[in-house]
């Protein structure tokens, strides 16, 4: 049980998950963010007439081609948006709860992943690592349970963790668009590394994404301290499971 605890305290420990690999991670790096583009083509149709021949040999003429061009209607473009108040309203339109899956890869490959419902009295989250397998964690206010692959609930009394992986949304540094397509509005969320359990004074920049002004995904990009690329990825969404959460046994 130890070794699970252990576990627990270092995935779900702290204000959330959106560095699961933060203990390997270099606070000085940043992540590179590219700004939303978008291509717009126009196409023209050029309808070339058949020649007309008179009838009359005497009234016969140069037969002449007539081409029209059609050009497609201009969409409107997207009116502004206030980065700062979009997030704040899609952040608060969870409050209910949510659900997450949550990949976090370095050096391309898979390091973990984290799926579960996030909801006001607690969550449900199931861990997958290479070494580890699969790990499933109960968690209210009154503890934490946990239960490995083929294994048995047990109670993890090394106290109870936070699991909020969008908490560092809810106090940014700034907030910039970056794209917008009149559906899904993509954002540069610089936070404090402090919000995401790394050490420093400095911040970190998070992509996120909102679509018809919900949270849709999150994006952290870095490096390790040996110079490996890594990052998060969360997909955030309605619960799969909005019944009370409560101890398995």
């Amino acid at each position: 049980m130890t070794s699970h605890s252990s576990a627990a305290r270092l995935l779900l420990g702290g204000v959330g998950l959106l560095l699961v690999f933060s203990s390997c991670s270099s606070s000085s790096a940043s992540p590179k963010v590219g700004s939303a583009a978008s291509n717009t083509t126009t196409t023209v149709i050029g309808v070339a007439a058949a020649p007309t021949v008179a009838s009359d040999p005497a009234a016969a003429g140069t037969a002449t081609a007539a081409s029209t061009t059609v050009a497609p209607a201009t969409p409107a473009s997207p009116g502004p948006v206030d980065g700062a108040v979009l997030l704040q309203q899609a952040v608060a339109a969870t409050a209910g709860g949510y659900h997450f899956n949550q990949t976090a890869t370095v050096d391309g490959a898979v390091a973990l992943t984290i799926d579960g419902d996030r909801l006001s009295d607690g969550a449900r989250v199931a861990v997958t690592s290479p070494t580890a397998g699969l790990v499933n964690y109960v968690i209210t206010p009154a503890g934490t349970w946990l239960m490995p692959e083929n294994g048995d609930w047990q109670v993890d009394d090394s106290g109870t963790p936070a699991v909020d992986p969008i908490a560092a949304l809810g106090a940014p540094t700034s907030v910039t668009v970056v794209g917008n397509d009149g559906t899904t509005v993509q954002l540069v969320v610089t936070v404090p590394l402090a919000a995401l359990g790394l050490p420093g004074d400095g911040d970190a920049p998070l992509q996120v994404a909102v679509v018809s002004g919900a949270l849709s995904t999150i994006t952290y990009s870095t490096t390790t301290s040996d110079g490996k690329p890594a990052s998060t990825t969360t997909i955030i969404g309605p619960p799969v499971d909005a019944s009370p959460v409560v101890p398995p046994i």
